[in-house]
């Protein structure tokens, strides 16, 4: 019996990414038809290209060095028959490793779809002049020489074929998931005290829309609601907001306030999806959120929550209002919102579909 197949997974760690990485560990743990050789690409590691000054100013550069440097490494301790470099700014440097060893490519977004982040932190668009000629031309290659590719969402799938050329059947969406054994309803730990708890959970909390949040906070007619807010800033917060810092991802602090809660709210300003929204539903929250990038595909305007134009607080301030204000209508779409994660965003489901996908372009 032929031992089963290695197959590297170089994965980047900045924001969300370490959630997938983690994610993906926990559900391949148990695992025995394949062997996963993790490869966490580390941006602030100390080693030899921080030390480089061309390169430590680069975060895509020095990335790109690190993920070739442990794809090589991995495969001179032993063969590896397949490997998933997450993301494609990880991969621009590996085309060697590549052209050997048959490779997935994953994305959250393409440079297009990063327009929208740029706008926010008022920077320039990638697509102008030469720079931005050579950097699509770049991508092009990148993605030309994987095998396929995984997508976080439809958004991104629509760019990566319309956009850069991939051919459709090359491409597999794969939504944020989550253990919903892990995250689930705990009916138990709701207050009954007549008080509608809202969430909010980013770590950068002017691009994920807490502003537009605590405005709402600060300006409401209502009394019965409390709102939690988990990110990575610390700040005096009005009456009936507290704030959370230096919560871990699927730790037993940030489920619980997710189990607590009656109405998860992430009215982003610039996003491509969102492994916070596939927690929250799954613990069995209505959600409001804006249809930025791939966002909106994971929320059923008024099945499971809300969605409201990003930037647009008289929107967002009015739906807050009404659903704060019936606690019948929230328990309704919590119900629907974890029957979708379950459906959906199921993390051993889902991480079964892509290792399908990544064995069948990869043909091992």
């Amino acid at each position: 019996m032929s031992a089963p197949p290695r197959i590297a997974f170089a994965i980047e760690t900045t924001l969300g990414n370490a959630v997938f990485l983690q994610n993906l560990k926990s559900a391949m743990a148990a695992r025995t038809d394949i062997t996963p050789v993790w490869l966490p690409i580390d941006e602030h590691a100390d080693d030899l290209w921080e030390g480089l000054p061309l390169v430590r100013s680069r975060l895509s550069l020095r990335g790109g060095l690190r993920t070739r440097s442990a794809l090589n490494q991995a495969l001179a301790q032993a063969p590896v028959q397949a490997a998933v470099v997450h993301t494609q700014r990880m991969a621009h440097l590996a085309h060697d490793f590549m052209g050997r060893v048959p490779s997935v490519v994953s994305t959250d977004a393409t440079p297009s779809g990063l327009e929208d982040y740029l706008r926010y932190y008022g920077l320039r668009s990638q697509h102008g002049g030469w720079v931005g000629k050579a950097k699509n031309a770049l991508h092009r290659r990148t993605y030309s020489i994987a095998k396929g590719m995984l997508s976080f969402s439809e958004f991104t799938k629509r760019s990566l074929v319309e956009e850069y050329g991939v051919p459709r059947a090359r491409v597999h969406v794969v939504w944020p998931s989550v253990d919903t054994r892990l995250w689930r309803p705990a009916p138990e730990r709701k207050a009954r005290d007549g008080v509608v708890r809202l969430l909010f959970v980013g770590g950068d909390l002017g691009r994920k829309g807490g502003h537009l949040l605590l405005r709402w906070a600060r300006e409401t007619r209502l009394r019965n609601w409390r709102l939690d807010l988990v990110t990575s800033d610390t700040f005096e917060a009005p009456p009936g907001v507290r704030v959370h810092t230096g919560v871990r991802p699927n730790s037993p602090e940030l489920i619980d306030l997710a189990q607590a809660a009656d109405l998860f709210v992430l009215p982003t300003m610039a996003d491509m999806s969102s492994w916070a929204i596939a927690e929250a539903k799954a613990a069995g929250l209505a959600v409001v959120a804006t249809p930025v990038g791939g966002v909106g595909e994971l929320v059923r305007d008024g099945v499971d929550g809300r969605l409201v134009t990003a930037g647009d607080y008289p929107a967002l301030a009015r739906a807050l209002d009404s659903l704060v204000a019936s606690p019948d209508t929230l328990r309704t779409m919590g119900h629907e919102a974890r029957r979708m994660a379950e459906e959906r965003m199921d993390l051993h489901a889902t991480c079964d579909q892509m290792l399908a996908f990544i064995r069948g372009v990869t043909g091992v």
